[in-house]
């Protein structure tokens, strides 16, 4: 196979990435009220209008539902979706498509990872007080 030919195959998007994107800000939100202040103050960044983030406790559990309902369609999408697609790419071994599917699952957990720990810092939380 040549050169061009492997830029003619075109990897399978599946919009695991607008899911990733969405998992990922769902999570921050969802910690805004008592994750993200911590972070800024570790940061550096201060002031009074980090209290103003208390507002989105609320709606927390319904943002964190958001999330972890992102994630598990991304991860329908990146592991168990569209398996004609990856069976043609494998077919034509396009190493393309290969490389795509390698790098979207390691988003995959990392954007998993950073969802995790937000959700559940507040559920630690009360161990170390």
């Amino acid at each position: 196979m040549s050169f061009a030919d492997a830029n003619e195959i075109s990897p399978p998007t599946d919009g695991a990435a607008s899911v990733l994107t969405l998992a990922g800000i769902a999570a921050l939100l969802a910690s805004a009220c008592c994750v993200l202040p911590l972070v800024f103050v570790v940061v550096g960044i201060s002031g009074a209008w980090i209290s103003q983030l208390q507002r989105f406790e609320p709606y927390s559990p319904w943002l964190a539902g958001l999330a972890l309902m992102s994630l598990g369609i991304a991860a329908w999408r990146l592991f168990l979706g569209k398996a004609p697609v990856r069976a043609a790419c494998a077919q034509d071994g396009a190493t393309a498509c290969r490389t795509v599917g390698t790098v979207a699952r390691r988003w995959f957990w990392f954007v998993a990872l950073l969802t995790a720990v937000p959700l559940v810092v507040p559920l630690l939380a009360p161990f170390f007080y």
